[in-house]
């Protein structure tokens, strides 16, 4: 062995660095979603309270806030896989931090309107969720199922951790000093956690999933990497992956659940107001079910690779209209905890979902791809907040609102059913990602239209 291959073997860190990207990724993914995604829907009484406002103009503000995702995502996609994770992850956490202790101050509907679903909502949708999750999935191939389902874990983490603090806080504190607190601690770990998010493993030097370089690695097997090694994974072009059944199947599943979901956890607290709970009872049941959502996302992600994901997907989402059912027409205490089993597994099988989706189509236009689907995710996830809060007004009750979303969660079980995985599409010269067996072909740029 040469003495360069000797300094390139004491070079090769005893810690893949992809696992510090997940660490990051997770620390700043569960505090920043536990805040905003989870932990919002607790300040929706608080606030409706103190500026006056009626349950159906709290219901649009969260509506406006996911209708701005859905404008938002294929273009933030697009930008994590041109430019990389890191400058969004950055740019998008400091808007969020900043926009939250704005937040606190507001004394008009209009300005929460503008911060809430405006600045906060767009920076969350560059800097936390799909770009985090984007930026782990480039440095995986065979860990990925395990590196994925840390990140998602660590989200539901945020929901199970932070919901219960900021309960607290809210009541000891009140609304406006929590949100200065949560804004703070965003920036806080911004910064850290920016400084250890790289884009890709190539910028390093690197291969995914710490993988030898190659010429080291066909010299010690006698030979040339074969395309079917470890790192090496197949990817369809946007353009081959949007024109199959398989992701248009995805992409319904996905939008029924993601829409009854997010109706559910925006209102959660007023349906069990409703059911008789008082504020601190609410947030224990709440705060059980993402605490079951913890081991529930890494299991179901990680065993991914053990069983059909569309098998798991499918039945997951018929668990959640179990639990729905209860909520709607169950008995007590039984009826609780069936819809806190349902949604913790709904909010489970997160994972799979995503998982599916880059198992099925590659790494290589990942973000678009998923940054595309929530361009249709997005219209469900305005949509039922809206509507859940204006029957509500109309009725007294969310019982219509049940029954509404039951069956929707069923639609979504049989999309993901008939979701099996799709054929790579024939042509000249496939995109492999992840070896170097021939000279690598260059990314498609936006002029091929991918």
């Amino acid at each position: 062995m040469t003495d360069i291959e000797n300094n390139e073997e004491r070079r090769q860190p005893r810690i893949f660095y992809g696992w510090w990207i997940v660490a990051a990724a997770s620390i700043l993914g569960m505090f920043g979603n536990g805040s905003i995604s989870q932990g919002f829907p607790r300040f929706l009484l608080p606030i409706e309270s103190s500026l006056g406002l009626t349950r159906d103009q709290m219901s649009l503000v969260f509506s406006l806030a996911r209708a701005e995702g859905s404008v938002a995502g294929p273009a933030v996609g697009w930008l994590v896989d041109r430019f990389g994770a890191r400058p969004m992850v950055f740019a998008g956490s400091i808007t969020v931090g900043i926009g939250t202790i704005l937040l606190s101050q507001v004394n008009s509907y209009w300005m929460l309107m503008i911060l809430f679903a405006g600045v906060i909502s767009l920076g969350k949708s560059a800097g936390l969720g799909q770009t985090l999750m984007a930026g782990v999935n480039q440095w995986f191939i065979r860990r990925r199922h395990v590196a994925m389902s840390a990140l998602m874990t660590a989200f539901a983490g945020g929901g199970a951790l932070i919901v219960p603090l900021l309960n607290e806080s809210i009541q000891w504190l009140g609304w406006r000093q929590t949100l200065i607190w949560t804004g703070v601690g965003i920036l806080a770990l911004t910064l850290p956690a920016s400084f250890i998010i790289r884009s890709r493993p190539e910028d390093m030097g690197l291969r995914p999933d710490g993988d030898p370089p190659v010429d080291r690695a066909a010299e010690s097997s006698g030979g040339r990497q074969s395309r079917g090694s470890s790192s090496a994974e197949f990817s369809f072009t946007f353009r081959e992956a949007i024109r199959t059944r398989t992701f248009w199947l995805m992409s319904v599943g996905a939008f029924m659940r993601v829409t009854v979901t997010n109706g559910m956890l925006v209102h959660i607290f007023a349906m069990m107001a409703e059911r008789g709970l008082s504020e601190d009872e609410s947030a224990a049941w709440v705060a059980a079910m993402f605490f079951l959502g913890i081991p529930l996302r890494f299991i179901l992600g990680v065993t991914t690779d053990k069983f059909r994901s569309n098998l798991m997907l499918a039945g997951g989402m018929a668990i959640g209209a179990v639990g729905m059912w209860g909520l709607w027409l169950g008995p007590g205490i039984v009826g609780l905890l069936a819809f806190v089993i349902g949604i913790a597994v709904v909010e489970g099988i997160t994972s799979v979902n995503w998982l599916m989706l880059s198992d099925y189509f590659g790494r290589a236009r990942f973000a678009t791809l998923m940054g595309f689907m929530s361009l249709f995710m997005n219209i469900g996830l305005f949509a039922s907040p809206l509507f859940a809060g204006i029957v509500y007004r109309l009725t007294d009750s969310y019982w219509l609102v049940l029954a509404v979303f039951t069956p929707m969660y069923l639609v979504s079980a049989l999309a993901f059913l008939l979701c099996t995985r799709p054929s790579p599409p024939t042509r000249g010269q496939r995109r492999w990602i992840g070896t170097e067996t021939r000279a690598p072909q260059p990314a498609p740029s936006a002029g091929d239209g991918d």
